[in-house]
C-alpha cells in the first residue's frame, strides 16, 4: 500500500468511527490535517475494543499491544498494522506528549472491563483522559500556541465529553452497560438495573437535563478560554483553535438531547448539511 492509498484507508476509518471529528479535520490547516485523521483513526481502533473482545483480560492484552506498537513505530519498526504504524510515526513526527497518549489508552480499560461508571469522580476522570486527551493532542499537531492550550482541552473535553455519554446512553444500555455515573443516578432513584431494563425514570430525565446544563457551563468556559476575554485576553491563535472546532457542535447536540422523547430509545443526531454548514459558520 503506497502513501495515498494508506492516508486514504486512514481517512475512512476516522469518517466511519466520527464523522464529527472527520469533517471537522477538513477545515484544519492542510499540513495538519492527514496527521489527525491518524490521530482520529487510532482513537478509533482503541475505542472499538471492547466490542471485539468476550473478556477483560482479552481486552487488557489488546490495550497493551497498541501501547507496544506505536512506541515500536514511533521507532522505525513496521509492525504490520496500518493505524499502528501510522500513529507511530506521528507521535515522533510531531514530539506528541507521552502522558496523553497513555492516559487515552489506560482509559479503555474501563470499556473492556465494566459495565457502569462508579462515580463522577471516575468520570470526570476519564473524560479528561479520553474526550481532553484527544482535544489536547489535536492541539499539539495543529501546532496551538496560547497559554490556555491544555486547560481548554480539559474543559472543551468535558463538554464535548458528556454530549457523547448521552449520545450513547441508548446504545450502550441495550448491552448491558452506561457511561452515566451510579453516584448519580443513585441520587435521582434510579439504579443502573432500570437503564438496562429500559425503563425510562423520571430520576433518568431529571439527571439528563442537569448533565446538558453542566455540558453548557463548560462549552462556556471553555469558549471563555479559547477566544480570550475582552482587550486583556489571551486566547488561542487561529491555528489552535482549529483544534477544538468540534466544540461548534455541542450545541445543536444538547437541543437534539433535550427534544429526544425518550433517551433510552432514541439516539439524538443533527441533520448532516447543518453539521457542516455550522462547522464552516463557526471556522
Amino acid at each position: 500500500m503506497d502513501e495515498g492509498e494508506r492516508a486514504v484507508a486512514i481517512r475512512r476509518i476516522a469518517r466511519a468511527a466520527d464523522p464529527d471529528r472527520a469533517i471537522a479535520t477538513l477545515f484544519a490547516p492542510a499540513e495538519a490535517r492527514d496527521d489527525l485523521f491518524v490521530l482520529y483513526a487510532f482513537n478509533a481502533e482503541l475505542a472499538r475494543i471492547a466490542d471485539q473482545v468476550s473478556e477483560p483480560a482479552l481486552g487488557a492484552i489488546r490495550l497493551q499491544w497498541w501501547r507496544e506498537a506505536i512506541e515500536r513505530a514511533a521507532g522505525g519498526e513496521a509492525t504490520g498494522h496500518l493505524v499502528a504504524d501510522a500513529f507511530g510515526e506521528v507521535l515522533a513526527r510531531r514530539s506528541l506528549s507521552r502522558n496523553r497518549i497513555a492516559g487515552l489508552i489506560d482509559a479503555r480499560t474501563f470499556d473492556v472491563g465494566e459495565t457502569v461508571m462508579p462515580d463522577t469522580r471516575t468520570l470526570d476522570a476519564y473524560l479528561f483522559d479520553t474526550t481532553g486527551g484527544l482535544f489536547a493532542l489535536a492541539a499539539q499537531i495543529v501546532g496551538a500556541k496560547g497559554e490556555k492550550r491544555d486547560l481548554v482541552a480539559e474543559i472543551g473535553g468535558r463538554a464535548y465529553g458528556l454530549v457523547r455519554v448521552m449520545r450513547s446512553l441508548p446504545t450502550l444500555a441495550a448491552k448491558g452497560r452506561t457511561y452515566l455515573a451510579a453516584d448519580a443516578l443513585a441520587r435521582h432513584g434510579t439504579p443502573p438495573e432500570t437503564l438496562f431494563r429500559g425503563e425510562t425514570t423520571a430520576g433518568l430525565k431529571t439527571l439528563l437535563a442537569e448533565m446538558r446544563e453542566e455540558a453548557r457551563g463548560a462549552l462556556k468556559e471553555a469558549r471563555f478560554h479559547l477566544f480570550g476575554a475582552g482587550m486583556t485576553g489571551t486566547g488561542l491563535d487561529e491555528a489552535g483553535r482549529a483544534a477544538f472546532l468540534p466544540l461548534c457542535l455541542v450545541e445543536p447536540y444538547l437541543a437534539g438531547l433535550a427534544k429526544v422523547p425518550d433517551p433510552l430509545r432514541q439516539v439524538a443526531r443533527i441533520n448532516p448539511l447543518y453539521r457542516l454548514w455550522r462547522l464552516m459558520r463557526s471556522r
